[in-house]
C-alpha cells in the first residue's frame, strides 16, 4: 500500500549538496549534476544479473539515462561494439537492449547503418502533439462521474507515488509512476479502446518527453499538475481537467523544440 503524500509546498526549495552516482564504465563511478541539483540515480551496472532479461534491463536503464542527460544527443550513432566493451555483455544482449529502446521510441535503427538516438523534426513534433491533444482532450471530457471510489483511490495513490519519486529524484520511478498515473486517469473513461489509443500515442512521444526528465523544474511542475488534475476530478470539473491535460504536455515539448529542433 502506498504511503500518504502531503501536497508539496510550492515555496519549498529542494536542498543541494548531496552527491549520487550515475553510470558505471569499467567500474568507475561518475557523478552527474543537472541545473545545480545532483539527482539520485544509482546505476545497476555493477552486475548484469544471471538472466538475459536482467542484463538487457540494466543496459536499457543506463543508456536511457545517458540519453536523458544528454550524453548521447539526437541523431548520434550508437555503436554495439562500444557497449559490448562498456557493459562486458554479449552482442545479442546489447542488440536486445537497443531493440527495447527502439520500442520505447528513444532509439531508431537503420538497415546497414546501426542505431542512433531518435530525432524529431519540428514538424514531426507538431504532428504527434496534435494527435495527443485530440485524444487527451476527448478522454478528459469523458471521465465517468461521479467517480468510482476504488478508481479514484487508485488515482490518488498513483499521484502520490509519482510525487514521491520526484522528491527522491528517482527518474526510473518517475517515468513508471507518471505512466501509471495517466493510464489510471484515462481508465476513468471506461473506454479501453480510447485508453489504448492514448498509450500508443504517448509511446511515440517518449523520445521527446524523456529529455525533460533531467530538469527539476519540469518534474516539479508535472507533479503539481497531477495534484490539480485529481482536484478537478474530485470537483467534477471536466472542463478544467481537459484544460490541465492539454497544458500538461507543453513544457516537455517546448524543452525539446528549443534544445534540438532547428539546431541539429
Amino acid at each position: 500500500m502506498c504511503r500518504p503524500f502531503v501536497r508539496p509546498d510550492h515555496s519549498h526549495q529542494i536542498p543541494s549538496g548531496k552527491r549520487f552516482t550515475v553510470g558505471n564504465c569499467a567500474n568507475a563511478q561518475v557523478d552527474i549534476k543537472v541545473d545545480g541539483i545532483i539527482n539520485n540515480l544509482v546505476s545497476p551496472m555493477t552486475s548484469h544479473g544471471t538472466t538475459t532479461e536482467m542484463a538487457v534491463a540494466a543496459i536499457v536503464a543506463d543508456l536511457e539515462q545517458d540519453i536523458i542527460f544528454g550524453r548521447f544527443l539526437p541523431k548520434q550513432r550508437l555503436y554495439e561494439d562500444e557497449f559490448i566493451v562498456r557493459f562486458s555483455a554479449k552482442r545479442h544482449i546489447v542488440r536486445a537492449a537497443l531493440q527495447e529502446l527502439e520500442r520505447r521510441g528513444i532509439v531508431e535503427r537503420h538497415p546497414n547503418r546501426g542505431a542512433s538516438v531518435r530525432y524529431f523534426s519540428r514538424e514531426g513534433v507538431a504532428a504527434l502533439y496534435e494527435l495527443r491533444v485530440i485524444l487527451h482532450e476527448a478522454a478528459a471530457r469523458r471521465i465517468v462521474l461521479p467517480a468510482d471510489p476504488a478508481w479514484f483511490s487508485d488515482l490518488e495513490a498513483a499521484r502520490d507515488e509519482h510525487a514521491r519519486a520526484v522528491v527522491e529524484r528517482d527518474l526510473g520511478a518517475v517515468f513508471q509512476a507518471n505512466t501509471l498515473f495517466h493510464r489510471k486517469l484515462f481508465e476513468g473513461t471506461r473506454n479501453p479502446y480510447l485508453s489504448e489509443a492514448i498509450e500508443t500515442s504517448n509511446a511515440k512521444t517518449h523520445g521527446i518527453r524523456s529529455h525533460g526528465l533531467g530538469v527539476p523544474r519540469l518534474l516539479e511542475r508535472a507533479r503539481d499538475e497531477h495534484f490539480a488534475m485529481v482536484d478537478a476530478v474530485a470537483a467534477g470539473n471536466l472542463e478544467e481537467l481537459s484544460r490541465l491535460c492539454i497544458e500538461h504536455m507543453s513544457p516537455a515539448r517546448a524543452f525539446y523544440e528549443e534544445k534540438y529542433c532547428g539546431v541539429l
